[in-house]
């Protein structure tokens, strides 16, 4: 048995990046992973950070993705600098599309309140979308640019946080599973891992897609793995210049040229098979957004487990269990979010003013399952 001060369940970039914010207030960490660092969602990802894409309403949640676009250059910078990584980070900014009425009416709601809420923004009629990205088809009606909109190689992110979190002085053990917590008189006293125990006061849950991994808790997490499907294309020419999002599927080409297009949203359990339904959509939303597959050889396909709450937005904060706090439910947006909840998160283990309120995240917005059932029999 080993002693911590907290013990992160949890290798990808979310338990990594808590990880490091710990090590830096002086506490001793441990991070147990049940496979290799960063293996699951957090390599399987596009590395689009991009808040404005994907909510439909100006709520917390998309203040939270705004924030932690705000911050995400010098938590690049630090770690950088740290590492000696190059993360391939850049403002590559992103315009979305629409290609028929229904598209293009929900694109205008998008843009409005977006806009209201401060997002710069700028509504493009056909021959300007064309003008700044020539090689999208034809058919395209109108379309949002957003300029700050960015990018980030998420694999070599993912290294050079471990490399941080390691020099850093966490403790990593790898391949060593988490079984359960152990909990006395309603408080964390560790975790217990296929390798033994390890002591400690406060205990993060950042397991991603197997944050349920302890049935034995007082209160349900309401949280489910999502199959997300990507795939990857060498280009013969360069074709586009921003991130190109279209609804269902976008294209981000990286800085190696290669050209990466996501994404499925899939409930498959623990199912991580690439599917040939999965490759079919994927490449007509890629055919749908060029008009022209000519230029793409493709290269790979890969899925990934994605951490998918019942409202689709993050899990975080305190617990009914002292010295327990969720880091899960991050969904399509972990890696943008990975920095600002290791921040936060770090900021309620050592009870400081939270740089964000979390509230809206808390897990008790959610109703026990117990209550549902019944409501159903009624």
């Amino acid at each position: 048995m080993k002693n911590f001060d907290a013990v992160v369940v949890g290798g990808g970039l979310v338990g990594l990046c808590i990880a490091c914010e710990l090590r830096e207030a002086k506490l001793s960490v441990a991070v147990v992973e049940r496979e290799a660092c960063g293996q699951e969602a957090s390599t399987a990802a596009a590395g689009v950070l991009a808040p404005h894409a994907g909510p439909r309403l100006r709520t917390p949640f998309f203040g939270f993705l705004r924030r932690a676009l705000e911050i995400f250059p010098d938590f690049i910078g630090r770690t950088e600098q740290e590492t000696g990584i190059d993360t391939d980070f850049f403002r590559s900014e992103l315009l979305y599309v629409a290609f028929d009425q229904e598209e293009k009416e929900a694109l205008e709601q998008r843009y409005r309140w977006q806009v209201d809420a401060g997002v710069k923004a700028e509504w493009l009629p056909p021959d300007r979308v064309r003008e700044l990205e020539p090689c999208v088809a034809a058919g395209a009606l109108n379309g949002i640019y957003f300029p700050e909109d960015c990018q980030v190689n998420n694999e070599r992110l993912v290294c050079a946080v471990k490399k941080l979190a390691e020099k850093l002085g966490a403790e990593i053990f790898e391949h060593n599973p988490a079984l359960k917590f152990r909990i006395e008189n309603g408080k964390i006293t560790g975790v217990e891992t296929r390798e033994g125990v390890l002591n400690a006061p406060v205990a993060v849950n950042a397991a991603g897609a197997w944050g349920n991994f302890d049935p034995s808790l007082p209160f349900r997490i309401p949280l489910k793995p999502s199959r997300g499907q990507i795939l990857l294309f060498d280009q013969d020419r360069p074709c586009f210049r921003r991130v190109l999002h279209i609804p269902g599927t976008y294209a981000v080409t990286r800085r190696d040229g290669k050209v990466l297009v996501g994404s499925t949203v899939e409930s498959a359990g623990y199912d991580k098979r690439v599917t040939a339904k999965g490759i079919r959509k994927l490449s007509g939303g890629l055919v749908k957004i060029s008009g022209d597959p000519a230029p793409f050889r493709f290269c790979e396909a890969r899925a990934g487990l994605r951490p998918r709450s019942r409202d689709n937005q993050p899990i975080l904060g305190d617990t009914p269990v002292g010295g327990l706090v969720l880091a899960v439910g991050h969904f399509r947006n972990g890696i943008l979010l990975a920095p600002i909840t290791a921040k936060v998160i770090a900021e309620t283990i050592l009870k400081k003013p939270l740089s964000f309120d979390i509230r809206p995240f808390d897990v008790l917005r959610f109703p026990p399952e117990i209550e549902k059932t019944k409501r159903r029999k009624r």
